[in-house]
């Protein structure tokens, strides 16, 4: 399995990589829509429990509108979108603080988490377009705040096997412990000393830019447990099987969703943008 998974993510790592950084801003739109369809068809499948073609065709709608408005998204919408998913975010992780498990929402409640899901999702993806278009770095501003979500990850992954003792959301994700959590920051707060030594914060203070770094990988485990909750009243492991070893895009990528808009928010904050 482990294998599995560490050739998926080199996959991935390669793709994304390389047309953040090589490939003109219009394909990495493309990219990002591609992400868009696959995670809010998983939503929808999560929640509403939806047929494939109807799915499909709504995903699909649903991206096609995000490649259409893009270009309209500029910074003061982008500003407030930003905001919106900061709160929301924190909205969740109060929710993620009583949560019990049910097993049986009602119609209403899934069409609500829906709703919240593709929400979030239209915000992270118009934040990471942002970042790519509007900063004369954006490629490799961008790779640093994937590169935050892959590194504690990674961390927490590696720190939670060898040392997990304390159940972080024993009722949300079993698995997921203290230890890892702290792994995972620790291991991110290395990597911020370095690529700040290394891009010298893109003009960013330093107090600054590990400020919007720690916020930024803090909330990545909010929106870990917050899809993890989704998949657990859906009853199932994955949120899909596209990425062999990973599940879903949304198993990838809901540390991003989370992350994105207050990173986005930090460059707003300290006069970045």
């Amino acid at each position: 399995m482990l294998k599995q998974r560490v050739i998926t993510a080199l996959v991935l790592a390669s793709v994304f990589i390389s047309t953040i950084l090589l490939a003109d801003h219009r394909w990495v739109v493309v990219l990002f829509a591609l992400v868009l369809f696959a995670a809010s068809y998983e939503l929808l499948t999560l929640t509403l429990k939806t047929d494939f073609w109807p799915g499909m065709i709504a995903a699909l709608l649903f991206a096609i509108l995000f490649w259409a408005t893009n270009d309209s998204i500029d910074l003061r919408i982008n500003y407030y979108q930003s905001l919106v998913g900061v709160f929301a975010w924190v909205l969740i992780a109060g929710f993620l603080l009583i949560y019990q498990f049910s097993g049986n929402w009602s119609l209403s409640a899934r069409c609500f988490q829906l709703v919240m899901g593709v929400s979030l999702l239209w915000i992270c993806v118009h934040g990471l377009v942002f970042i790519h278009q509007y900063f004369q770095q954006g490629g490799w501003i961008l790779l640093y705040l994937l590169t935050l979500v892959w590194v504690a990850d990674i961390g927490a992954y590696f720190s939670g096997r060898r040392f997990g003792k304390h159940k972080l959301a024993p009722g949300i994700s079993p698995g997921k412990t203290w230890e890892g959590v702290a792994g995972g920051v620790t291991l991110n707060l290395l990597w911020m000393g370095i690529v700040f030594q290394i891009s010298n914060g893109w003009g960013i203070e330093l107090w600054q830019f590990i400020l919007i770094g720690f916020a930024s990988s803090l909330n990545s485990v909010v929106g870990d447990l917050y899809e993890s909750v989704l998949k657990r009243e859906a009853a199932v492991k994955d949120s899909g099987k596209l990425l062999p070893g990973h599940g879903g895009v949304l198993d990838r990528i809901d540390s991003v969703i989370a992350a994105t808009p207050v990173f986005v928010s930090g460059l707003y904050a300290v006069g970045a943008v």
